[in-house]
């Protein structure tokens, strides 16, 4: 589905969310707007909406509480695949507008934290959110053999700068652990498959 397709789907839910603290309904509209431009931009073809989308689908089927979707909703807000530290970034935009949207401090402070997992996808044990926001953003590695590889060419699309050599071997670095701590077998096949494209 086209972006303003999704974002259309996605307004309720956003006016629901964001107005839980007593927020000015014009704020909860400029943050939203400011939100889907940003995971409009052009560079982007895996990290857009749709993403989203399939990750708060996720959240809703594992019981994620209301800091999970806020960093379903808000993890990759920035996102410069030339730059190390777009999860940080992200985390710090998340505290600007959750402050803006009148969020209570403890609620901010798990949101950038939970934010902050995605650049590693390491949870600890007991880490409740944690899990399920990883669990989500991952769940694109279980999706059917069609979207998994479209998945991957989005995101090699995304890296157009990096040289095919280049590509290559951080990908396999990434997908190899990847496959390390997959369980699922059509995680395990989608990696799996991926890893072979990269060796041809």
């Amino acid at each position: 589905m086209a972006q303003a397709g999704i974002a259309s789907e996605l307004t309720a839910r956003w006016r629901r969310l964001a107005s839980t603290w007593g927020a000015p309904a014009e704020v909860v509209d400029a943050v939203y707007a400011d939100v889907v431009t940003r995971y409009g931009e052009p560079h982007r073809r895996y990290h857009t909406l749709e993403h989203i989308a399939e990750v708060l689908a996720v959240v809703d089927e594992l019981d994620g509480g209301v800091e999970v979707e806020w960093a379903g909703w808000l993890h990759d807000v920035i996102y410069d695949v030339r730059a190390a530290d777009s999860e940080a970034r992200s985390a710090g935009y998340a505290g600007e507008v959750l402050a803006q949207l009148r969020a209570p401090d403890d609620v901010i402070r798990e949101v950038q934290r939970l934010i902050e997992l995605s650049a590693t996808h390491a949870v600890v044990g007991g880490d409740k959110n944690g899990a399920i926001f990883v669990e989500a953003d991952l769940a694109i590695l279980l999706s059917p053999p069609e979207r998994y590889d479209r998945y991957a060419r989005d995101v090699r699309a995304e890296y157009a700068h990096v040289d095919d050599d280049a590509w290559r071997s951080g990908r396999r670095a990434v997908l190899e652990a990847l496959l390390s701590r997959a369980t699922d077998e059509r995680a395990r096949s989608n990696v799996a498959r991926e890893l072979a494209t990269l060796s041809s």
